[in-house]
């Protein structure tokens, strides 16, 4: 897979999600992506941006200020 940016190698890796919802920022950690390795642009697959959507949209109305969770285990 190629970088839409720049061209370069994406590979398998993991990445940081933050959200910011206006009343709250929502942290994903370990978020598995594809990720350049000569820019550093991350993308998802369709299953994890889906995945990644329906917890925001969850966590959106049952939060504090910032929450961190951990996507291994929220995705579970």
């Amino acid at each position: 897979m190629k970088c839409f940016l720049c061209n370069g190698n994406m590979t398998d890796s993991f990445t940081t999600d933050v959200t910011d919802t206006n009343s709250s920022i929502i942290i994903v950690r370990n978020v598995p992506c594809h990720k350049c390795v000569q820019c550093g642009e991350v993308s998802f697959s369709i299953t994890v941006a889906e995945r990644l959507e329906q917890l925001l949209n969850t966590l959106r109305t049952s939060v504090t200020e910032i929450t961190v969770i951990q996507y291994s285990t929220a995705a579970a």
